[in-house]
Formats: structure tokens, sequence, C-alpha cells
């Protein structure tokens, strides 16, 4: 599995810059339906691997590293998306603790509700 994955990664690197098209659009091309882009000089089929890099990088994003998508996107960016809100929460607690103990203006006014911080899902742990 180790020699598979090394194989399957050098040949990914071979690849980078990828060359990726995207479309929503769905062109005819010779009786035949396929997602892409109308040029004056063709059309670019986003699925043909002679026109773009897209089928290899959703492969390698979706395929063979989703598992690493998933650990990225719970580990670095949740933890620093809830990291700024519990600090948003901390920062607006001291402002209203002050202003009560100040009896300033903000003693009078309202208190805003903390924003919610979402705990994390099971399944992205």
């Amino acid at each position: 599995d180790g020699e598979e994955d090394r194989l399957l990664n050098s040949s990914i690197r071979d690849l980078v810059p990828f060359a990726v098209v995207g479309s929503e659009e769905i062109i005819d091309v010779n009786g035949t339906p396929v997602r892409g882009r109308r040029h004056g000089w063709g059309v670019i089929n986003i699925f043909d691997e002679a026109h773009s890099d897209f089928v290899h990088l959703r492969n390698f994003m979706l395929r063979t590293h989703l598992s690493d998508l998933i650990e990225v996107t719970s580990q670095r960016h949740y933890e620093q998306f809830r990291t700024s809100q519990l600090r948003q929460i901390k920062e607006l607690r001291a402002q209203q603790a002050a202003a009560a103990a100040s009896g300033g203006i903000m003693g009078s006014m309202p208190q805003q509700a903390p924003p919610q911080v979402p705990a994390i899902h099971q399944s992205m742990a």
C-alpha cells in the first residue's frame, strides 16, 4: 500500500500546476452532451483529460485524499473558526463586565447575546 501511494503521489506531482477548466453548462458536441465551455476555436470538455486536469484533481481530492481533506478541515479551519468565536465571546463579556462595574452607558443598555459556538461533530473528529 505504501509503494502504491508513493507512485500515485508521484504521478499527481507531475501534473502540478493543475490546468483546471470548470463549467456548469451542458453543450451538445456531435450529438453527445458534454459538460464544458464553448469558444470560437472549439469546445473544452472538462472531463476530457486532454483538455483539463479536472478529473485528476477530483480523483486526487475526493478519492485518494478525502480523509486528509476532512482532517485538515476539522483540525485547522474549524478550530480557527471556533477559537475566533470563543475570543469574541470573551471580549464581549469583558466589555460588559467593565461597563457594569463602571456604571457606564453600556450598563444601562440591553445586553447582547454572545455568538453561538457550534460543537464539533463526531463525524469530523
